[in-house]
C-alpha cells in the first residue's frame, strides 16, 4: 500500500511519474542500467555509499553503449537525457532512503549538491525534455521543502508549497521565459488538483511576467468561482487555520418539513492534494436519495504543509460542527454517515472506528484501511502517535457503525485484501456490511466506468434502506 503515491507524490512531482523514455541504442535499457524513478526507487534502501556506486555504474552502463555509437544529434541527446536522469536520481535519493528507512541524508550531501550545480537553468529550449522536467522538479520539491522548512514565512498561510516553489523560482532563476514557463505549469497543476484558493499572489506574478493573457484569465476565472458565493449550496467556516478559512459546504435537500439524514464526505487526494469538490457518484447519489450532504474542507500537505494528524484533527472538528449546528443544517445528528475516496475513505474509516458515538454509518470508494503498512505514512506520523492505533483495520470493535465498501480488486494503491479483511472482522464482531466488489479498473475504478457508477449508486441505495434512516427522497 502506497498511500502517497497514489496519484501524486506531491501535486508539483507529478511529471516524475511519466513513462521511462529512451531511443537509439539504450532503447531496451536493461534493469541493472535503469536511471528512471522506478530505477531509483530500486536502490533507494541502500546505504548512501552504496547508492552512489551502484548508480554511478547504472551510468557507466548507458555512457558505454553510446560511445561506440557515431557522433550525431541523436547520440547527444540521449548523452543528456542520461546526464539529466542521473542528476535525478541523486536530488531524490535523500527524501525517499529516508521515507523508506527513516534514516536521513545530510542536506550537504556531496552528490546532491553537485547533481543541483549541474542544472542549466536558464535554458528555455531544454523544456521540451521529459527528463529535464523530471530533474527540475526534483529540485523544486527538494529546494522547496528546506525553504518550508527553514523559513517562517512559510510556516503559516495557504498554498506554502507553491509559494515555496514560485520563491525559489525568482531567486535562482533570471530567464523570464523559464520562469514564465515553469510557473505557469506549476500553478495550472496546483489549481487543477486543489483549487483556486488564495492563489491571487501567483496569478499576479504570472501577469507581471507577462504569461498567456488567456491562461491567465483561466487562473482569474478560477479563482473568482472559489471567491463567488455559490448558488446551489451553502458555505461556513468550520475553522480557522493561521489565518484561512476552512470551509464545509452543504447542500441542502429540497424538503424542509423534517430533518434529515446528513453525509459527509472527505475528498481524495493522497493527504497531500484534493478539493472539497471531488466526491464522484456517493454525494450526488445520497443527495437524490434525501441526504443533506457536507463536502468538507480539511487540511494537505501541498496547501498547509498539512500531516495525516491533521486531517484526523480536522475531521473531528467537522463531525462535531455538524452535530453542533443540527438545527440550522436540518439535520437528524443520530444519522450521520461518513465517506471518502481513497486517503479520504480512510479518513472516513478513522473517523467510523474512533469517533463511533457520532458516525451512524460509512461508506468508502477505493480505501486504504491499514496505514501502519505505508512508509510515507510512518515517516510522516510514527514519531508522534502509533500507526497502528491510527489502522481501522486493527481498530475495528462491536461499536463501529454499518459499513460499505466499494474496491477493485486490482487495486495497486490500496490492497483489496485490506477491505476483504475489514468485512471479515465486521462480519466476526456482528456488525452490518458489505463489500462490492470490482474485478479491474485499479484504483481509479470509479471513474473509468460508467456502469461502475451506476452499480455504486445501486448498491448504496440498497445499504441506506438497511439502515432504515427517515428520509425525504429529493425528487430530480
Amino acid at each position: 500500500m502506497k498511500l502517497h503515491l497514489y496519484k501524486h507524490l506531491f501535486a508539483c512531482l507529478a511529471l516524475l511519474f511519466i513513462s521511462f523514455q529512451v531511443c537509439g541504442s539504450v532503447e531496451s535499457a536493461s534493469k541493472e542500467a535503469d536511471l528512471s524513478l522506478s530505477g531509483m526507487m530500486q536502490l533507494v534502501r541502500e546505504k548512501p555509499d552504496q547508492f552512489v556506486a551502484k548508480w554511478n555504474a547504472r551510468r557507466k552502463i548507458q555512457d558505454d553503449q553510446l560511445a561506440s555509437l557515431p557522433a550525431s544529434e541523436v547520440k547527444e541527446k540521449e548523452k543528456q537525457r542520461i546526464r539529466w536522469q542521473w542528476a535525478s536520481g541523486f536530488i531524490n535519493y535523500p527524501y525517499f532512503h529516508q521515507r523508506e528507512t527513516g534514516e536521513p541524508v545530510t542536506p550537504e550531501w556531496t552528490p546532491k549538491k553537485t547533481a543541483i550545480l549541474s542544472i542549466p537553468f536558464n535554458e528555455a529550449d531544454k523544456l521540451q525534455s521529459v527528463q529535464y522536467l523530471e530533474l527540475i522538479q526534483a529540485w523544486l520539491h527538494d529546494q522547496g521543502g528546506q525553504i518550508i522548512k527553514t523559513e517562517a514565512e512559510f510556516k503559516q498561510g495557504d498554498n506554502r508549497w507553491l509559494r515555496a516553489y514560485f520563491v525559489l523560482i525568482e531567486r535562482t532563476i533570471s530567464n523570464r521565459e523559464v520562469k514564465r514557463i515553469l510557473m505557469t505549469r506549476l500553478l495550472k497543476e496546483h489549481i487543477d488538483e486543489n483549487g483556486a484558493k488564495n492563489t491571487g499572489p501567483q496569478i499576479d506574478t504570472l501577469e507581471r511576467f507577462e504569461a498567456d493573457k488567456q491562461q491567465i484569465q483561466i487562473f482569474r476565472a478560477a479563482l473568482a468561482r472559489e471567491l463567488t458565493p455559490p448558488d446551489d449550496h451553502l458555505r461556513f467556516v468550520y475553522q480557522q487555520v493561521e489565518g484561512v478559512d476552512l470551509q464545509l459546504h452543504v447542500f441542502p435537500t429540497s424538503r424542509k418539513n423534517d430533518t434529515s439524514p446528513v453525509f459527509i464526505w472527505f475528498h481524495g487526494g493522497s493527504w497531500s492534494t484534493g478539493h472539497w469538490s471531488y466526491c464522484p457518484v456517493l454525494c450526488r447519489s445520497l443527495r437524490e436519495q434525501g441526504f443533506v450532504v457536507i463536502q468538507a474542507e480539511y487540511r494537505t500537505s501541498q496547501r498547509f504543509d498539512g500531516t495525516p494528524l491533521d486531517a484526523l484533527a480536522d475531521a473531528h472538528k467537522i463531525i462535531d460542527w455538524a452535530i453542533e449546528h443540527a438545527k440550522e443544517l436540518n439535520i437528524a445528528p443520530q444519522q450521520l454517515m461518513v465517506g471518502g475516496f481513497s486517503s479520504g475513505a480512510s479518513l472516513a474509516a478513522q473517523m467510523a472506528v474512533l469517533n463511533s458515538n457520532k458516525v451512524s454509518a460509512a461508506a468508502y470508494i477505493a480505501g486504504c484501511f491499514d496505514p501502519s503498512k505505508d512508509s510515507w505514512y510512518n515517516s510522516v506520523v510514527a514519531a508522534r502517535q502509533n500507526t497502528r492505533q491510527l489502522s481501522p483495520l486493527h481498530m475495528l470493535n462491536t461499536h463501529v457503525p454499518p459499513q460499505i465498501f466499494f474496491h477493485a480488486k486490482d487495486d495497486e494503491m490500496c490492497a483489496y485484501p485490506d477491505a476483504q479483511a475489514m468485512t471479515q472482522q465486521l462480519t466476526a464482531l456482528g456488525v452490518p456490511n458489505r463489500l462490492i466488489s470490482f474485478e479491474q479498473g485499479g484504483h481509479f475504478f470509479i471513474f473509468k466506468s460508467p456502469d461502475d457508477r451506476k452499480r455504486i449508486s445501486t448498491e448504496l441505495g440498497q445499504f441506506v434502506d438497511t439502515l432504515k434512516w427517515k428520509r425525504n427522497e429529493d425528487q430530480h
